[in-house]
């Protein structure tokens, strides 16, 4: 283990903050509902089952089932990102990962960060996804590819570890700000509206003799 460095230091408090202003936000957004008056016509638990899981499939999105590679694309993009996160943290412990690890994990962040790439250009390329995006969305993709080439480098050259920390820094001050605060309040949005929808009876679809089920 190693002493703490200054880009070490200053991610640790960057995350630090980004934890405090994520839970401040949840305080504000956290306010009881008012009960509903309506009986229910499902289960919101159903609902809740549904929302966390059968839900991701493709599917059972209305745009995933159509857009298979860029649905698979996503899932490598993401999968990289918590990755790369996972490296984040431990760098701040000062320990050095086994060399097969760091590998592997090199493999892991080249494949997100070529599919960021590919997804990214399709955004910046497609007409109807370009017209659909502000500027925040290159910013964030932008941001996020950033990080993964900068986890990529430290994978391969423990000498990138102090760049790689400055960008998490940045990474981690900006997600409570912006469109990443999601993937914090991804499985809080995802049980609410699962019960919003499961209480009415909406999800799961229910069974209509005759036609296929896929949710």
């Amino acid at each position: 283990m190693t002493s703490p460095t200054l880009s070490s230091l200053v991610l640790a408090v960057a995350l630090l903050a980004s934890a405090v202003a994520f839970a401040v936000i949840r305080l504000r957004l956290g306010r009881p509902l008012p009960a509903p008056f309506a009986e229910p016509r499902g289960s919101a638990a159903a609902g809740e089952r549904w929302a966390l899981t059968a839900a991701f499939l493709p599917w059972n999105k209305e745009s995933a089932r159509h857009h298979a590679p860029s649905y698979a694309a996503g899932l490598l993009l993401h999968a990289a990102v918590a990755a790369m996160l996972a490296r984040l943290l431990w760098s701040l412990t000062g320990r050095a990962l086994p060399r097969p690890v760091e590998l592997a994990l090199a493999v892991v962040l080249a494949t997100g960060l070529a599919c960021g790439l590919a997804l990214f250009a399709k955004r910046a390329l497609d007409p109807a996804l370009r017209g659909l995006s502000v500027p925040e969305d290159y910013a964030a993709n932008l941001l996020v590819g950033t990080a993964l080439a900068a986890g990529l480098a430290a994978c391969l050259d423990p000498r990138a570890l102090p760049a790689f920390q400055w960008i998490g820094a940045v990474l981690a001050l900006y997600a409570p700000l912006g469109k990443l605060r999601h993937m914090v309040f991804l499985v809080t949005s995802r049980r609410f509206w699962g019960r919003f929808f499961g209480r009415r009876g909406v999800k799961p679809a229910p069974h209509v003799p005759g036609e296929a089920r896929h949710g």
